[in-house]
C-alpha cells in the first residue's frame, strides 16, 4: 500500500470504528492532516516575516484552521480507534484524547507499537 492509498483509505473508512488500521494508514492520515491544518498558520507566519502589518492575518488563519479541522475530527478518531484495535487495545484509549488532551501523547506513543498477531 502506498502512502497516498493509505491516506485515502483513512477517508474511505472515516466512520468505521471497527476493524484495524496499520501503522502506515494511521501515520499517513495523521501527518497529512496535521500538515493541512498547519498550512494557514505557516502562511501567517511567513507573512509576518515579510511585514508585521500582516499580523491581522491571524484572524483569518486561525478560523480557517478550525474550519479545516471540523471534517477531520471523526475520521481521525476512527482511524485512531482502529489503530488501537490493531495493537490489542480498546478504541476508547484513543477516544480519551477528547477528555484528557495530554493523553494524546500517550495515544500517539501507543500508535507506534507493533500490531498484535491475533488481531489480523
Amino acid at each position: 500500500m502506498t502512502y497516498g492509498q493509505a491516506y485515502l483509505n483513512g477517508w474511505k473508512k472515516g466512520f468505521n470504528f471497527s476493524g484495524v488500521a496499520s501503522r502506515q494508514e494511521f501515520w499517513s492520515f495523521f501527518i497529512t492532516n496535521l500538515l493541512i491544518l498547519a498550512l494557514p498558520l505557516a502562511a501567517w507566519f511567513l507573512a509576518m516575516q515579510h511585514n508585521y502589518q500582516y499580523g491581522v492575518f491571524i484572524f483569518y488563519a486561525l478560523p480557517l484552521s478550525a474550519i479545516l479541522l471540523l471534517p477531520m475530527i471523526i475520521p481521525l478518531l476512527a482511524v485512531g480507534c482502529r489503530r488501537m484495535h490493531d495493537i490489542g487495545r480498546s478504541g476508547w484509549w484513543f477516544a480519551l484524547c477528547l477528555i484528557i488532551p495530554w493523553f494524546l501523547l500517550v495515544a500517539l506513543w501507543l500508535c507506534c507499537l507493533k500490531p498484535v498477531s491475533s488481531s489480523r
